[in-house]
This record gives C-alpha cells, structure tokens and sequence, in this order.
C-alpha cells in the first residue's frame, strides 16, 4: 500500500466540464489538513532561522512568521499537499486524466484550509469497428544477396585497422583533430574540441566543415569557414558565418580485411569463408523468424491507428513528444555526452526532433487507443496474476521484491501499467484473426517501435 502523508477525506472536490476532453476540478482542502502540513514544514526548516534571542532552530513558529511574514512557510505547506490531494481528487471523481494540470491557487487560510482549481484534460471516448480479419504483408524470411553482402561487409567493418596514413587525408578517413570556432572573432560555446575523430564523411558536423579537410596532412593548421545552417538549433548561430582553427593531429585510413578463410578463422569458429557464411545466413533467417511477431504487430497498429473516431486531445500527442525527448537527452547523457552540445554539433535542434517525432507520437498515441477501445469492446480482462507475470517479465524482478514492489506502485503508474498489458493482450486477439497478404509493406520509417508502446498510455 501507498502510505499517505495526510488525511484527505475531508477534503471537498467539484467539478465542471470546460469542453468535450476538459474538466476544472475545484478542490477545497480543510484546515486541519493544511495546519499539518504547515506543522511539518516548519520542523523541516526551523534550523535554517536566525532569529535574535534564540539559538539556530530554537525559536517557536509563531517568532518566526513575526519576523519573517505570516506566511513564510505556506507555499512550502501548499507544495507540500498539492500532489497528494489532486490525486485524492482524480480518484473521487474517478476522472482519467491523460496529462499534467494546469493549476491556481485559490484562498489560502489556516482557519478555512486550502483551495486551488486544477484543469484537466481527460481520456478521449473512442469508437473502433472493422478490426477483426485484418491483412498485413508477407515477410521474406529468406536473406537477400545484398543482405547476406552488408553483413560481411559490417564484420569487415568491425575487424578494420586504423592506421596512420602518410598522405593526405581523403573521404572516409579518420582524422584526429583539435579546434576553436570562432563567430565575429570571439570563441562560442560548445566550439572547441581536443583530440576528437572524425570521419570524413559521416556528416557529424556543420555542413561544409568535413570536406574542408580532404588534402590535409598530420601537422597541418587548416582555417574552416562554415555558415551555420537558417534552420540551427541554437538560434544565435543560425546563419552566421564561423571560421575554425583546426590542427590536423593525424591522418588514418581504414584498412579492410581480406574476405578469406583466414579471415573467418580470425573472427569465428569456423575454418573457411563458405562456413562463416552459411553461418552468416541461418542466423539471418533465424533472427528474420524471431523478428515475424514484432514485424506483424508494427504493421497491424499502424493499420489501427487509422481506424479510430475520436477526438484527442492535443496534449496526448504532445505529452508524447516530451516523453520522447526525455528519453532520448537520457541516451545521449549516459553516453557521457551534454546533450545541448550533441546538438550543437550535429546540428540539431530540440525542434527539429520534436517535428520529426510528430507523426511517429500520433502512430503510438492513436494505436494504443484502438487497442484499449478494442479491449473495452471485446471484454478484455487482465488478472493480478497477468499483471505480475507481465511485470516481471519487464523488470527481472522475482518472488518477494516483485510482490513488495507492485504492493507500494503508485496507483497511477499501476493503473498504467494495467492499461499497456491489457492492450497487448488486445493485440493478441487481433493477431489471432490477421490474414497476410501479398500487398505493400508499410514504410519502415511510419512503424511504431512496439517496445516504446507502455509510455504512450
């Protein structure tokens, strides 16, 4: 259980629709309930006043709030029971809401309590019909000669020497550089780097920078001018000109590997070339057999997505967005990279990834929708027993510290989590009925990746 740092029984909630997917709940919390938190505010911050007469944290409440204001602890005491009684709130008036409110304070007094009014955007209706008997396309499982080629070549790839070249430096090479960017003379932020690789050709940087380096030698000082591109994340560099100082600290080209049968003894267990590839090939089909279920299920929810009649709140599609962008600064953050300076360098901006996420949020807002449509319709259920399978399935968890973990989840992330299982088990059922065809596949790029889908509820 959720242990609950206050009583909010007494707490009053009202509500009144504002629009179809709106509400604005009013939320009086009764006084004793905002004495508490006041009480428990001033404990936690007593030791921070120096008040004349009293050693540090000695002096009594009512000395403080002389000295300081009456209300010298309320917006800690207001923070301090706002969550706590929104979700006493939503619970009460069992409302689903689907992001964060937006929140203002009404009166404020130790006599009568606390009130605020919280608007909140709540889960749209959704009306799905047609899904049974849906097609999706065949999927070659046997490897292609290109494929089985690219697979050779990436394992050349892996095994590739770096070696320094006595020569100019030409596409595809690595240079090892250290340089200064400079806009209207004066160094900027995120310019300077040391001993940094760079390939030529990866397109890593500013336009125009990588091919300024073809001809140079280890030893060489090259000047690079580069014009930030209009559309630059950082504003403040779009379109200005930058000249960069740049030490070419050396010069390697990459040397491939003979395809032989020395090379698959080196990289394998194998002793010739047509060994390592026949090997190459079954674990190329294998993986393709193991990929079918999660292929199918792409292609189906993006057939469901277009299926559903609702009105949905832009704020889903956007929440998404913000949950997307979080996830990827975390990726980039346990690279050892700051992400304000990944972008600076790759040229990206924050908006840039948000409009290429845009479709790619709707896919997975819409589709998990359908589905849990399709569950509500179909009498779709999910056990305690489901629940915990599925959850341990996600974390490794096991025995007693899954158990202890699910009895403390918070009722909102459990509930969420209960929504995704559940919709996969609705996936499930319209897997059951799908027919494959020999239409189109669906373009690689608009399908949902299907493990991302338990943060789109």
């Amino acid at each position: 259980m959720n242990e609950s740092k206050f009583n909010m029984e007494a707490t009053q909630v009202t509500q009144a629709q504002l629009e179809e997917n709106k509400v604005k709940l009013s939320i009086q919390v009764d006084a004793e309930v905002f004495k508490q938190s006041l009480r428990a505010v001033y404990n936690r911050h007593k030791g921070h006043f120096n008040i004349p007469g009293f050693r540090k944290g000695k002096a009594p409440r009512k000395v403080i709030e002389q000295y300081y204001g009456r209300d010298v602890f309320h917006e800690d005491a207001i923070n301090n029971i706002l969550e706590e009684a929104y979700s006493f709130a939503l619970d009460k008036s069992g409302i689903d809401a689907i992001y964060r409110p937006e929140i203002d304070l009404g009166a404020v007094d130790e006599a009568t309590g606390l009130e605020f009014f919280a608007e909140v955007y709540t889960r749209p209706s959704v009306e799905i019909d047609g899904y049974l008997g849906l097609t999706y396309p065949k999927i070659e499982i046997e490897p292609t000669e290109d494929e089985i080629q690219k697979a050779l070549r990436d394992e050349q790839e892996k095994n590739a020497r770096q070696v320094s070249a006595d020569r100019a430096a030409q596409m595809d090479d690595v240079v090892n550089i250290n340089f200064t960017g400079y806009v209207e003379g004066e160094p900027f932020e995120g310019g300077k780097g040391e001993f940094v690789d760079l390939t030529l050709g990866s397109n890593r940087f500013i336009p125009g920078f990588e091919e300024q380096l073809v001809g140079a030698k280890t030893g060489d000082d090259v000047k690079v001018t580069v014009t930030f591109p209009a559309d630059y994340g950082h504003t403040d560099l779009a379109n200005k000109e930058a000249i960069f100082e740049v030490e070419i600290v050396d010069v390697k080209e990459k040397q491939l590997p003979e395809l032989d049968d020395d090379f698959a003894q080196d990289i394998s267990e194998f002793d010739t070339l047509a060994e390592y590839c026949a090997d190459i090939v079954e674990k190329m089909r294998k993986s393709k057999e193991d990929n079918l279920d999660n292929s199918k299920r792409a292609q189906l929810m993006k057939t469901l997505a277009k299926m559903i009649v609702a009105n949905v709140p832009e704020v889903m599609y956007t929440g998404r967005l913000e949950d997307m962008m979080d996830n990827y600064r975390r990726q980039i953050e346990m690279q050892g990279m700051d992400f304000e300076n990944y972008l600076r360098f790759t040229g990206m901006s924050e908006i840039n990834l948000r409009n290429g996420w845009q479709a790619q949020a709707k896919l997975e807002i819409d589709s998990m929708l359908g589905l849990n449509a399709i569950a509500d319709k179909e009498g779709i259920t999910l056990t305690d027993e489901e629940f915990a399978a599925k959850f341990k399935e996600m974390t490794g968890m096991e025995d007693e510290m899954l158990a202890d973990t699910i009895e403390k989840m918070h009722p909102r992330r459990k509930a969420d989590l209960h929504r995704s299982y559940r919709c996969d088990k609705a996936m499930d059922f319209i897997m059951e009925s799908a027919i494959a065809t020999d239409e189109p596949i669906i373009a690689t790029d608009d399908i949902i990746d299907v493990t991302t889908t338990e943060e789109a509820n």
